[in-house]
This record gives structure tokens, C-alpha cells and sequence, in this order.
């Protein structure tokens, strides 16, 4: 089968590896379409963020490199090891949790999201840059009828802001900030008011984001025409958000102070606020511990993979069926599909430059096997 192959930062080819045979409890997946995400592609440039020593670790580890990203996919399941019982052949599935080791004390707790060996899909194992992708069954959900794959690969990122709403714990009547009107930030603005917000805003500095936000209900801020704390200052009384959510990562230069996109995140939220940091930084960052301290902010990092959200369903789950029964819409975000593995330079400049090429959200890759 044909698979992409990390050699170095920066480099890749689509190389010709076996195809794997499913274990037990995994499934082998036919992959249909793979969506990049940020991080991969700032990784595979070689920025330091989440899951840098992993990936360094990978390319240097091998003689010709290394089977990297794709993460966000989804698929058919065309074959199933011993023990799969979750699954069958011809399911449509995605794959929005983690790889836990089952063991640890948080596993045995019941705190798997804090699993102290994770396995991180595309990252420390293959992912599904290629024609098949071998996985456990244990991170895949199944995706509902009607979820085209277009939106299929492109739920992982809801799951996740699933998550991050949920861990805001937002009340009824909340004034919610989004700081980045991107994939995630639209998400986690739009799950926000399905779960109860009063008013949402979101700060971005492109128009188009702004136009899709303002049409869903949501209160636009033009950080180009305006300076974004001072808006929701005068908005809500003085006091500031009740929640605020730092939907943009990369390289910023300080946490507490100045117009960076956390700060300003911060500096936006009242007295007691939450502040909930979804974006990955990139490197160090500064913070003034006492301004915080002051200012008494819960700063929550989300819970990654999945979690309940009650004894029915989890927020893989959850996500799929609110794509399903089109409460939440992710396709406006699919603005670029690429066809086949040979498009991955490509999709990587894309998703890493946006502006330039007028997308909205990362680079799809369609995969016809």
C-alpha cells in the first residue's frame, strides 16, 4: 500500500509499505479521507510544539524515516482482528480518542484522560496518511448515516471542542469569549451556546470567519478595527467574560499581558472567570503568576481523547450526532480537497497558510483506493 514517509523535517515521499494485518482488538481501516491538523503540519516543518520529541524520536529513530500524522481521517473498517466486537466489516468509523495503556493509576481510576503512557495516533504509531490504517478499536466511533466523509474527517476537531465546552463548565447565561475564529474556536463558540451560553463573541482578524460566525448567532469582533478586551469590557458592564476560550496556538509572546491571543483571551475574563487554553503554544511562554493569582482565573488545559458525557454516550459520540442531526455543521470549515497522497506538500501549505490560499480550515486529502 502507498503511505506517506517522513524522512526529515520538511521532507516526505509516498512510499510503498506493507500493509499491516489487524491484531487483537483492531481493525483495519480502508481510509477514505485524512484532514491535517495545525500541528502536524507546524511538526513536520520542524516548530516545537505538542508531540515534538515524539516526532524527532521517529524521523532520527530509523534509517528511512518515519510514518507520521493523520489523526483526523475517516474510514471503512474492511477487516477486523480477534476480539472486535464494537465493530464490524463495512462500519463507517473515525477516530476521536486516545490509545490509553489500561494500567496506570489514572486508567484504573477511571481518569483515563490522564493516562500517564498514551499513545498518541499518528504521532507514536501511524496514523492514516496512507491507504490502510491498523488501529485499536478502543479510540474509533462510529460515524451515523448521512455524515458525508468530508464532515467524517473533520469531526476529530469537534470531538476535542466537545471536550473543551464541557470543561468549561459554562452556565446558563454566560457571556462566552472565543479568542480565533478557526476550526476549533467556531466549534467550541457554536457548542456554546447549545449549551447554554447567553452571549458568545468571537475575536479573529479575517472577515470571511467572522461572516460564517455572525450568521450562526454568534457577536463578531474585528480585531483589526478594534481592540477585543476593550469591546467585551463595554459589553458586559465592565466585568469582563465569564469564560474565554485561547483558540490560537503557534508562537506568542506572553500569557498575562499585551494583545497576544492568550493574553488578550485573559485580560477579556472577569474576576473568577475560566479561562480554557485550546490552542497548542508553541515553545516558552511568560506569564506574571501574581496577575493571575489576583485575578483568581480558573486556567483549565481540556482533557484530550474522549470522555462520558453521561452513561448513554461520550463526546465522540456526541460530536457524530450532533454533525448527524445537523445541529453543529463542520463542512462551511472544508474550503480544500486535495486528491490523493501526492497532495500532501501541498495540503501542508495550505493549512499552514490560509490567508494566502483562501481556506478556511486545514487541507482535506482524498484517498480512492
Amino acid at each position: 500500500m502507498d503511505a506517506i514517509v517522513v524522512g526529515e523535517f520538511g521532507s516526505s515521499s509516498v512510499v510503498d509499505v506493507e500493509r499491516p494485518e489487524p491484531g487483537n482488538g483492531e481493525a483495519l481501516i480502508d481510509v477514505s479521507r485524512v484532514q491535517l491538523s495545525v500541528t502536524e503540519c507546524l511538526l513536520y516543518r520542524g516548530r516545537e510544539v505538542a508531540h515534538y520529541d515524539a516526532v524527532e524520536q521517529a524521523i532520527h529513530g530509523g534509517e528511512v524515516g518515519a510514518r507520521l500524522f493523520g489523526h483526523e481521517f475517516c474510514g471503512e473498517v474492511v477487516e477486523c482482528g480477534p476480539d472486535v466486537e464494537a465493530f464490524a466489516v463495512g462500519d463507517r468509523v473515525y477516530a476521536p480518542g486516545k490509545i490509553h495503556c489500561g494500567s496506570c493509576p489514572y486508567c484504573r481510576s477511571g481518569y483515563a484522560n490522564y493516562c500517564l503512557d498514551t499513545t498518541a495516533i499518528g504521532y507514536d504509531r501511524p496514523g492514516a496518511l496512507a491507504e490502510y490504517v491498523r488501529l485499536p478499536t478502543g479510540p474509533l466511533r462510529a460515524l451515523p448515516d448521512g455524515v458525508s466523509d468530508a464532515a467524517g474527517a473533520a469531526l476529530q476537531p469537534l470531538a476535542s471542542s466537545v471536550l473543551c465546552t464541557i470543561d468549561a463548565g459554562i452556565e446558563p447565561g454566560d457571556d462566552v469569549l472565543v479568542v480565533g475564529a478557526g476550526v476549533m474556536g467556531f466549534h467550541c463558540a457554536m457548542l456554546a451556546r447549545r449549551f447554554g451560553a447567553g452571549e458568545v463573541y468571537a475575536v479573529d482578524v479575517r472577515e470571511r470567519p467572522l461572516s460564517i460566525a455572525a450568521d450562526c448567532g454568534i457577536t463578531p469582533i474585528d480585531a483589526t478595527e478594534t481592540d477585543p478586551v476593550a469591546e467585551i469590557r463595554a459589553a458586559t458592564g465592565g466585568l469582563g467574560a465569564d469564560v474565554a476560550f485561547a483558540a490560537v496556538g503557534g508562537e506568542q509572546s506572553h500569557a498575562t499581558d499585551g494583545d497576544a491571543p492568550l493574553a488578550q483571551a485573559f485580560r477579556a475574563l472577569r474576576r473568577g472567570g475560566t479561562l480554557l487554553q485550546v490552542g497548542h503554544i508553541e515553545g516558552e511562554i511568560e506569564m506574571t503568576p501574581r496577575v493571575a493569582r489576583s485575578k483568581a482565573v480558573r486556567w483549565e488545559n481540556p482533557r484530550k481523547g474522549v470522555a462520558n458525557v453521561s452513561p448513554g454516550t461520550d463526546t465522540g459520540e456526541l460530536a457524530a450526532e450532533l454533525v448527524a442531526s445537523d445541529t453543529i455543521s463542520v463542512e462551511e470549515y472544508v474550503t480544500h480537497e486535495l486528491d490523493g497522497l501526492e497532495s500532501f506538500e501541498e495540503a501542508v501549505e495550505i493549512t499552514l497558510d490560509k490567508q494566502t490560499h483562501d481556506a478556511l480550515g486545514p487541507a482535506q486529502i482524498v484517498l480512492d483506493n
